[in-house]
């Protein structure tokens, strides 16, 4: 198994590495409950899950295993608290959505060890395809009503 880069913790749920490429990259947790507003009943803390490069471009390093081993060792961090819970958007401003959501997939079945669920999600807003997941413990409580929650989000996405 690869060993991940070396972490810098900015916060609980802020890191940053360096690749040997010298790509720097940020990865953060922000606060996603608001987007279950409507599902009161639903209290675990929800975050969504994020991956930038904030130097360099990942375009002239693909293929670095080391970035999907650093985010596992992310995640691990995260899912100490069985009820955290998070959702990733593949981002669609470039086209490029559908890779997005094949490298995580490909990040979450190399890495899970068994422990965290994912469920697919796609949103269809003004046309427009819209991959997304939620990651959560197997062990949350309240797992079968957030996957509800979940995929009504997903199919309710377009109303206005």
């Amino acid at each position: 198994m690869l060993s991940p880069y070396q972490l810098q913790e900015n916060d609980e749920y802020a890191f940053e590495f360096v690749t040997v490429s010298g790509i720097k990259y940020k990865i953060y947790f922000l606060d996603y409950s608001y987007m279950f507003a409507d599902y009161p009943h639903i209290t675990c803390p929800v975050y969504s899950f994020n991956i930038d490069a904030i130097e360099g471009s990942p375009e002239e390093a693909q293929g670095d295993a080391r970035v999907g081993a650093t985010v596992s060792f992310v995640m691990n961090l995260f899912f100490k608290k069985i009820d955290n819970v998070t959702v990733y958007v593949c981002d669609s401003i470039d086209e490029r959505q559908y890779a997005r959501k094949r490298k995580f997939d490909l990040w979450f079945y190399s890495y899970n060890d068994g422990s965290l669920i994912k469920e697919d999600g796609l949103a269809i807003v003004e046309g427009t395809e819209i991959y997304n997941a939620m990651l959560l413990h197997k062990q949350n409580k309240q797992l079968t009503e957030i996957i509800l929650a979940f995929k009504e989000l997903n199919e309710r996405a377009g109303d206005k």
